[in-house]
């Protein structure tokens, strides 16, 4: 008796930890559906791209490095990383570079993150279509910055979203809680 209470106590405590580390966006999807968009997922792919108005703005910023800083940040927080298919969300990474040339000083940037995931019209399940579905607002950081700083602030945008992504999706999949006692 006294071991199931302390489990449940246990179980309560991480359960509120994790609504309380749950992104604005996530809480607005809890709230207004009461569930999220990312429960039962298995994992994710990822698609990382990097779109510029100048080819040699910030050339030493690559797609591969992005996605393997974020597939780190992924992984660490407990989303497995899957290769894409129809059944699969693919967490999506859009960073977009205006501006530059060789006289630039200043740019701007915009890092967006979302998860798009293949969905069924309720009114003809015929019709399956990709939409967003995490977040449900905006996961954007946007802004004009001096050139020789846009690198490292990119850098962190892209690792603080995946972060945020990686802890919505750990609230919205926990794992269960195992007794110690329980033949395996």
């Amino acid at each position: 008796m006294k071991k199931q209470i302390v489990l449940a106590v246990l179980a309560v405590s991480l359960m509120t930890g994790m609504i309380l580390a749950v992104s604005p966006s996530e809480k607005y999807q809890l709230d207004t559906f009461k569930t999220s968009t990312l429960k039962g997922l298995s994992g994710v792919a990822l698609t990382v791209k990097i779109v510029r108005d100048y080819p040699s703005t910030l050339e030493t910023l690559k797609e591969t490095d992005l996605q393997r800083d974020i597939e780190f940040a992924l992984q660490k927080g407990g989303v497995p990383l899957l290769r894409p298919t129809p059944e699969v969300g693919i967490y999506v990474v859009i960073v977009k570079i205006s501006g530059g040339g060789p006289d630039a000083l200043n740019i701007a940037i915009d890092v967006q993150s979302s998860l798009r995931q293949i969905v069924t019209l309720l009114r003809d399940s015929n019709i399956k279509t990709e939409v967003q579905t995490w977040p449900s607002a905006g996961q954007s950081r946007f802004g004009l910055i001096a050139i020789d700083k846009a690198q490292a602030l990119i850098t962190k945008s892209v690792n603080d979203q995946a972060v945020s992504f990686a802890e919505d999706f750990k609230a919205a999949n926990p794992k269960p809680v195992q007794d110690s006692n329980t033949t395996k």
